[in-house]
């Protein structure tokens, strides 16, 4: 069982230096050939353990001696520790990738891996310690937090329980990496109260990304023709990840009827209540997206499936 341990450790190794590959190779075909019920030819095995026991004889002669005795016991225990390891660590990264947490949907345990730096202070600004913007801000105004005020529900588009006391709402940018990677989080905190919250979502297209403003107007011009078919809409927006007028209207016609959101969005329909929107946003002093509001808490950038939802259960509770 040692060649097992060896061909993950060498292998690892040989990333970094050519002179590991051999043994990384020879490792290989001794695990290929215990697999097949073959002995391992290359004698990689006792050449380890030879070595193993050899310098911890020179070290304490009793430890030496009954690791030797029991080698290959305790070769199978370590092999059983390391492939445990790789599951837990393969679960950890499925968890973190559909929850955004490595512990669970469920759990609100500390998790130390964190690539995208969702826990940093600020997650609209470049990195710990930086003042500068990377995406998704308004140019010209500076983060703040404590300045943002939640904004009326109006005419928006709404989902779950809108005789619900407890208001999500959610001014976003189609086109904004940011909000594209908070929506799966969204989206499933929208499927999972929507028998207790209200969530409504607000256009608020940045200058910064072009054509944004226009997957917004195209976007209302589907849910004033057929409200049940926007979240539909406003997912493939994400989904997609188009940009140009054309595209808009193309992904819009496989939902409703081509030439009554084209009519739509080329008078301009929808342009009163995208103008509303970015105007109540100015009004709550939003200066990047995602931002969301949820009932007196403010969530400023991309956060976990648990954050938010801690948030949802205190205001239930």
């Amino acid at each position: 069982m040692i060649c097992i341990i060896a061909l993950v450790v060498f292998s690892i190794l040989a990333i970094f230096s050519a002179k590991y590959r051999p043994v990384a190779a020879e490792a290989f075909d001794c695990v290929f050939r215990r697999v097949t019920l073959r002995k391992c030819s290359s004698g990689l095995d006792k050449r380890l353990k030879s070595q193993i026991t050899g310098k911890l004889m020179r070290k304490s002669p009793k430890t030496g001696k009954f690791i030797y005795k029991h080698f290959e016991f305790i070769s199978w225990i370590f092999t059983i520790i390391l492939i445990l390891s790789i599951i837990q660590s393969g679960i950890s990264v499925y968890n973190f990738v559909a929850y955004g947490n490595c512990n669970g949907k469920e759990s609100d345990e500390f998790c130390i891996f964190d690539p995208l730096g969702t826990r940093s202070e600020n997650p609209l600004l470049g990195g710990e310690g930086s003042s500068e913007p990377i995406q998704c801000t308004v140019e010209g105004l500076t983060p703040n937090s404590d300045i943002l005020l939640p904004p009326p529900i109006g005419e928006s588009a709404s989902f779950g329980n809108k005789d619900s006391k407890i208001k999500i709402i959610e001014f976003g940018c189609y086109l904004c990496d940011f909000t594209r990677e908070s929506e799966d989080v969204y989206n499933e905190i929208r499927i999972d109260y929507a028998e207790k919250v209200e969530f409504v979502y607000k256009n608020f297209p940045l200058p910064t990304h072009p054509t944004s403003y226009n997957a917004s107007l195209v976007a209302e011009c589907v849910r004033l023709v057929d409200e049940d078919a926007y979240w539909d809409y406003h997912e493939m927006l994400f989904e997609t990840r188009i940009f140009t007028n054309g595209n808009y209207l193309e992904l819009a016609s496989t939902l409703v009827d081509e030439n009554v959101v084209r009519e739509c969005f080329v008078n301009n329909k929808s342009k009163e209540i995208v103008e509303n929107h970015i105007s109540e946003g100015e009004i709550s002093g939003i200066y990047g997206t995602p931002t969301v509001f949820i009932g007196d808490e403010v969530l400023v950038g991309p956060k976990t499936y648990n954050e938010v939802k801690k948030i949802i259960e205190k205001m239930i509770d």
